[in-house]
């Protein structure tokens, strides 16, 4: 094996950490600073409209403007998103460490993200995660996502490596491991307790876990 590539939501970034700290604070905000009582729902029915970040922002919050009679409009709201989502960006925990054990058994690092360039790039950055990776390929600049294998082919000839000598570690099992073992590559799968017995070269909870491994 002479590289590792990483997924960034949810496997080196806590998402959904991050996003219940944002919208802790856009729901204190907006109650404060508009003298109005927003349920506290609003902050579950976010997270369930955007579907763990597959719906656009923009639909989410038009639909929470409309059902709450929110005081600001879905594009003044979408502006304090994109303002301010990435100052309370939380790694998963070991994230640093792992990255760090990683560089200094020499093995290559890269990261093969789906989603928009800025924000993907915004995370990565709030993280202080970019020095570690030898290579970061965010999908939109790119032009392909996950799962199509063209883009684990792409980051394996950035890295001047061949498929076969690549470990993709992830948490989605169509898009990370599935995809990345159609690609070549062996697959690391860091899945959740509920998840069911799916074939994966390496299933682990945690990068704890997965530190063992390496």
């Amino acid at each position: 094996m002479k590289a590792i590539l990483f997924d960034l939501d949810r496997t080196l970034h806590d998402r959904d950490a991050s996003v219940l700290a944002f919208l802790e604070m856009q729901h204190q905000k907006l109650n404060a600073l508009h003298h109005t009582s927003i349920p506290r729902a609003y902050i579950d029915r976010f997270i369930e409209l955007e579907c763990k970040g597959y719906v656009w922002k923009d639909k989410v919050y038009s639909s929470l403007a409309e059902e709450y009679s929110l005081p600001l409009s879905a594009e003044d709201l979408l502006h304090d998103y994109r303002t301010n989502f990435h100052s309370h960006c939380l790694e998963m925990d070991g994230a640093a460490e792992t990255l760090h054990l990683i560089k200094a058994k020499g093995y290559k690092l890269g990261m093969i993200t789906n989603g928009r360039t800025d924000v993907q790039n915004g995370t990565i950055d709030a993280l202080g995660l970019r020095d570690y990776f030898d290579m970061i390929l965010i999908s939109e600049e790119a032009g392909v996502k996950k799962p199509d294998v063209k883009i684990f082919e792409m980051a394996a000839e950035a890295l001047n490596v061949s498929p076969s000598e690549c470990l993709y570690v992830g948490d989605h099992y169509e898009n990370d491991a599935a995809a990345a073992m159609s690609a070549g590559m062996k697959a690391a799968w860091l899945a959740d307790g509920d998840s069911p017995e799916t074939k994966a070269d390496i299933k682990v909870g945690s990068l704890a876990e997965l530190r063992k491994h390496l």
